[in-house]
């Protein structure tokens, strides 16, 4: 082998040594990338009703009690097809009374390679816990006690401000796709739909997105946070204005959560129990 040769093959020695030691870090995904996955993608799941689907995201998946217990948010409209409530005659009272029977909902998880390939999906049962038609707003816990799921939302403090012009993510299941998202910025935060509180964000939604999440970036906690559920988009004659979307603020959301008794999820202390007071009667 000549002097020349030798040298070339050592430069390209050198050369792949360098690619294949420095490759996989110049391919890793950025860290923003991978945090906006773990806290607004992966939470946002895919809700199948008995008639049609929506969107969920997953609030709360931690060890309680020595079970596991997961919880997803949505809308009530998404599940209502899940809810019958009919009037049957009972015989001990001799007077028709009102029943209620709820069918389960399948939740389905989308799976990800390099934070881009979408690579399939998981399924589980979940049972409707509780419901407000009014609110529009639904909770549905997962059947699964053995297992918890790795990414759940991170909820906004309540004394938290949120600003106009504030850049808003909205991520949902858009026309039964897998979930995605778009970007927007807060418009309103004083509108109210039939008595209900909404936030107007200009981050696209349509039919699908229902029961998905809104979120925000605070720099203060370095975090994407939850700060509202889609439920309605605007329309005109013309069509669908999707960039005038409407979720129900976190404030509806911790209402009802502390309505129907679940205000553990929102890291609220258990409620003290009432110790009754009795009297020594008197000899």
């Amino acid at each position: 082998m000549t002097n020349l040769s030798a040298r070339w093959t050592l430069v390209m020695a050198v050369a792949m040594a360098a690619f294949f030691t420095i490759a996989p870090a110049a391919l890793a995904a950025p860290a923003d990338l991978v945090q906006k996955h773990q806290e607004m993608l992966y939470p946002v799941v895919v809700v199948e009703a008995a008639r049609g689907s929506g969107s969920g995201t997953v609030i709360f998946s931690a060890e309680v009690d020595g079970e596991w217990q997961t919880y997803v948010l949505t809308n009530h409209h998404v599940v209502a097809s899940a809810i019958k409530i009919k009037d049957e005659w009972d015989p001990k009272l001799q007077e028709e009374v009102k029943r209620e029977s709820r069918t389960p909902v399948q939740v389905r998880w989308f799976d990800y390679n390099d934070y881009s390939r979408e690579i399939g999906t998981r399924g589980q049962t979940a049972d409707i816990v509780a419901y407000d038609a009014t609110l529009d707003l639904a909770l549905l816990r997962t059947r699964d006690t053995e297992r918890g799921v790795d990414y759940a939302a991170h909820l906004m403090p309540e004394d938290a401000p949120l600003y106009l012009f504030e850049i808003t993510w909205a991520v949902g299941a858009g026309l039964g796709e897998p979930p995605f998202p778009t970007e927007g910025a807060i418009s309103n935060l004083d509108q109210r739909i039939k008595g209900q509180r909404y936030i107007l964000s200009s981050a696209p939604i349509i039919f699908g997105n229902s029961g998905g999440a809104l979120f925000h970036r605070s720099p203060e906690r370095e975090r994407y946070e939850f700060i509202g559920v889609p439920a309605r988009v605007s329309g005109t004659w013309t069509g669908v204005v999707t960039h005038r979307a409407w979720a129900i603020p976190r404030s509806t959301v911790r209402e009802f959560l502390r309505a129907n008794d679940f205000g553990f999820i929102l890291g609220d202390p258990p409620a003290e129990e009432e110790i009754a007071e009795t009297e020594t009667p008197a000899e």
